[in-house]
């Protein structure tokens, strides 16, 4: 199967702010209410993307979402015209109005879960949006991206786009940010590697922070990706690591075709994983 593997980043939105909204991500807090500049955060992505474009590397962008988001004003009961709920949350309610304006958008690894052709039992390449469930800023994202994943991938019989989950704390997911793939040539199965930092046995869990995956999210999105059962592996992440700010897998482990790049501690029993994962994929080198 001819295949290849496309990149995609989001932009900035003219919102943009550092409000440290994400707790848990000890980056977010330790900028709070330092002064942003959203064109220049969103001439830096371009200048990257036009980097990985002209190595010859497949690029897309996704714009960013509507903000100021009034409907989730709206929801929150404010009312008037949009100028008018806009002023009425910020005289009333500072922080709902930070989180309605959050351009988190921009970090496209927690759009959706992607499952390749090569590994779908459909032959489709499916996207499951996350639901993002675990913070206000943005839970209210899943919408207006899946309507984005819609509009790109419009042809249906190649590309399947499922709603995000439940948006209950059972069911938080994060999308891409707690998944990786390895395999070899991208037109050829591989193994998908699921992440997830709390299941329902009550294993160890993190202290300091939440986790904000959950191991029945991930299953549920491999299910609806039409992903081979055979091709799957849930791993814990370490607890420890959550609680010292590592709040999603990718900021200590990633993966391409037959490399996974991860920290010592990234993982729960971390070499009984490693040898699943060779035993899976023969070849696969991690470090």
């Amino acid at each position: 199967m001819n295949a290849r593997e496309v990149n995609f980043d989001g932009l900035p939105g003219l919102t943009h702010h550092y409000a440290g909204l994400s707790f848990g991500n000890e980056a977010s807090a330790k900028h709070q209410y330092q002064v942003s500049n959203p064109q220049r955060a969103a001439k830096q992505g371009l200048l990257k993307m036009k980097a990985l474009a002209d190595a010859g590397f497949a690029q897309g962008v996704i714009p960013p979402q509507e903000r100021p988001n009034v409907a989730l004003l709206r929801q929150l009961g404010f009312s008037g015209r949009d100028e008018q709920v806009i002023a009425k949350a910020a005289a009333q309610a500072s922080e709902l109005l930070s989180a309605a304006s959050s351009a988190s958008a921009m970090w496209v690894a927690n759009a959706a879960t992607v499952c390749p052709s090569a590994d779908a039992l459909d032959g489709k390449v499916h996207f499951t949006v996350a639901n993002l469930s675990s913070l206000l800023h943005r839970a209210s994202e899943a919408s207006t991206t899946q309507a984005i994943l819609e509009g790109i991938f419009a042809n249906r019989d190649h590309f399947a786009v499922h709603q995000a989950l439940p948006s209950v704390a059972a069911f938080g997911d994060e999308g891409a940010a707690n998944h990786n793939r390895l395999g070899r040539d991208y037109g050829q199965p591989g193994i998908q590697l699921f992440i997830y930092g709390r299941d329902a046995t009550g294993a160890t869990q993190p202290q300091r922070y939440p986790a904000r995956q959950t191991r029945a999210a991930s299953e549920a999105v491999a299910r609806l990706n039409q992903l081979n059962p055979n091709q799957a592996i849930f791993a814990q992440q370490n607890p420890h690591v959550i609680d010292r700010g590592v709040f999603h897998n990718d900021v200590i482990a990633v993966s391409n075709r037959q490399v996974l790049f991860c920290h010592a501690e990234a993982f729960v029993n971390q070499p009984a994983l490693m040898a699943q994962l060779a035993q899976k994929n023969t070849g696969v080198y991690t470090d």
